[in-house]
């Protein structure tokens, strides 16, 4: 295909239409194709995603990523440190990030092609952005605190998203200045909202990144305290109607934008 046919291809793709980043998946397309896309949207100062679902080898993972593509892969695709460590170098020279989902255990070895606790650490030292989720597996804090100062010495962040009470400390993941995403529950389900909006003023201003999902909505002061304190507000789509009090700060959030790099792929999913 002659450049203008690559340029127009790449034009045509619905989220480049859309004024957003491109995002595709390895499975779904050739290599060649994907690589003259990474190579057009770094051209063009749009980000090109890529989800690794394990198609490509290690190899073909490094052009891309020396194209500039963002690789966002996962212990479901890969488990390998060293591997994952060259494509992160490779994402370093091309000016792209690498992002990496645990869906396993923590650092247990009891499951066949899990991927070691060691290891992990070595994905944030390497300086891959490392989400974890505690919404199938319990996470020990202790080892979230510990994975999140790996991150912090290899230049990355731990992305950690968390669903039940809010009952742990936050200072060890604010020192390594981690991002925390949950919903509005750890207020609702809280025996005191007071205590744990008091808990998350203290370990923002400590260092701690936040985000709050919220989906029902929250008395309108708590939220403005939460907003005050420093923590940026997903709202769910349409939650408030055009009286309700509470659309004036859904504005004032939308107006505040997260780092590409503080979630996973896309901002408002609460995996």
């Amino acid at each position: 295909m002659s450049t203008e046919g690559k340029d127009q291809a790449f034009e045509s793709l619905p989220s480049v239409r859309k004024g957003e980043d491109v995002t595709l998946r390895d499975d779904l397309y050739e290599f060649s194709s994907l690589l003259d896309t990474a190579k057009i949207a770094k051209g063009k100062g749009v980000r090109f995603r890529l989800i690794d679902t394990g198609k490509f080898d290690q190899f073909q993972l490094e052009w891309l990523a020396e194209a500039g593509a963002d690789i966002y892969t996962s212990d479901e695709a890969r488990t390998d440190f060293l591997e994952l460590e060259l494509v992160s170098r490779a994402c370093k020279r091309g000016g792209a990030t690498c992002a990496y989902f645990l869906h396993g255990p923590l650092g247990s070895e009891e499951e066949t092609g899990s991927i070691s606790f060691p290891d992990l650490q070595n994905l944030g030292r390497a300086g891959i952005y490392v989400h974890v989720t505690n919404r199938q597996k319990q996470r020990e804090i202790a080892q979230l605190n510990e994975l999140a100062f790996a991150c912090r010495k290899g230049g990355s962040w731990l992305v950690y998203y968390h669903h039940g009470p809010l009952e742990f400390s936050l200072e060890e993941m604010a020192r390594s200045r981690a991002w925390i995403h949950a919903s509005e529950r750890i207020f609702q389900e809280a025996e005191d909202p007071a205590l744990i909006l008091d808990k998350l003023k203290a370990a923002i201003y400590a260092g701690l990144r936040c985000v709050l999902h919220v989906e029902k909505g929250l008395d309108i002061s708590l939220l403005q305290d939460v907003i005050n304190a420093g923590t940026w507000i997903l709202f769910k789509s349409s939650l408030f109607d055009y009286k309700s009090p509470l659309r004036a700060l859904e504005k004032k959030s939308r107006r505040r934008k997260l780092d590409y790099r503080a979630y996973y792929l896309y901002p408002n999913i609460l995996p």
